[in-house]
């Protein structure tokens, strides 16, 4: 059994990632001669990601490169992400859920978790044939029109899925869900405009206020059945291939990931990477797409209730950034994020 990572990228050595990709397959004898550290990458609001350069005493058909996913250095966002099921949604996610969908994510050939020592890693594909989307930048329409394509791949296959409630099966569900975030949000309300108000319009900050009393009933959500949903989906966490062997699109950080309506991801999407103007001109036909997908792919979902259930699924940037500004690391990008997602 490898030794668990001790949550800090710099001090990995080859032994222990010889040993661990031993364990997952891909070593298959050979060893790792040299571990370089080679630098964190992305923007790491909750958790920290590094990547790693290996050499080999056998190197064909092993990975020169790849991604490790460690907790957060900062204490406040490491305590948050082990608190609230952060860190254990992901690791649930890579060793249970991945297999049961067909959005493209990075393959991930070791997931350790363990709570008592708040202590995880993920050690993943290294998609550098791709480029990471900036959700300050935004994304161009087609770009969109690609993400809400590749949710299907999220969506189709588990939606109505009564065994999504043994996801991460120690948290609260239903009802009980509803009002712990609508608790949560009420706590967040007051930190996240003390650090973000003065960034905010009027009409905002008092839409936050106004909104608190309706947080439980908006998380309980439509009549239309659940599905798998990222809940995170937005430009930062998309890897564009740049490449002809690089995927179109790979989706990353499953963090926040649950079973809820899977228009809270196209909203998401499509509210938080495109600019107001223009998404009023699309966001129709890109709804309209996605449901036509989600129907050829077996699922009874009409392009009427898609709309309305887009319409009231677009809220989720505003709850979003209260609940995340406060759980993250504070950054000034992660404050401008949270800024312009309401």
């Amino acid at each position: 059994m490898v030794r668990f990572a001790c949550g800090e990228p710099t001090e990995l050595d080859a032994p222990w990632m010889t040993q661990a990709l031993e364990e997952a397959g891909i070593a298959r004898g050979a060893t790792v001669t040299n571990l370089e550290f080679a630098g964190f990458v992305g923007t790491g609001q909750m958790a920290r990601n590094a990547r790693f350069r290996l050499t080999w005493d056998q190197p064909e058909g092993r990975p020169a490169s790849l991604v490790g996913k460690f907790p957060s250095a900062d204490a406040t966002a490491r305590g948050t992400g082990f608190q609230h099921g952060s860190y254990q949604s992901e690791w649930e996610f890579y060793n249970d859920v991945v297999k049961t969908l067909t959005i493209r994510t990075p393959q991930c050939w070791v997931s350790r978790f363990r709570p008592e020592e708040e202590d995880f890693v993920l050690l993943m594909e290294d998609l550098s044939n791709s480029r990471q989307g900036d959700q300050l930048k935004g994304l161009t329409v087609d770009e969109v029109a690609l993400a809400v394509r590749e949710a299907v791949g999220m969506h189709a296959p588990r939606f109505g899925d009564p065994t999504l409630r043994n996801f991460c099966a120690d948290r609260s569900k239903g009802k009980d869900r509803a009002a712990e975030l609508a608790g949560f949000y009420g706590v967040c309300r007051e930190p996240m405009l003390a650090r973000l108000g003065h960034r905010l319009s009027p009409d905002v900050v008092q839409l936050i206020g106004d909104f608190e009393p309706y947080v439980a009933q908006w998380v309980v959500g439509t009549d239309t059945p659940r599905t798998f949903v990222h809940f995170d989906y937005r430009a930062d966490n998309f890897m564009f291939g740049v490449t002809p062997d690089a995927p179109p699109l790979a989706v990353v950080d499953w963090q926040t990931a649950s079973d809820a309506n899977g228009l809270i991801d196209v909203a998401y999407a499509v509210g938080g990477c495109l600019e107001s103007d223009v998404r009023a001109k699309v966001e129709r036909d890109l709804v309209n797409d996605y449901a036509d997908r989600m129907q050829a792919a077996g699922v009874p979902l009409s392009r009427e209730t898609a709309w309305r259930d887009y319409r009231h699924s677009s809220i989720w940037g505003l709850m979003m950034s209260v609940l995340a500004t406060v759980m993250a690391a504070e950054t000034e990008r992660g404050n401008e994020i949270g800024r312009a997602h309401v």
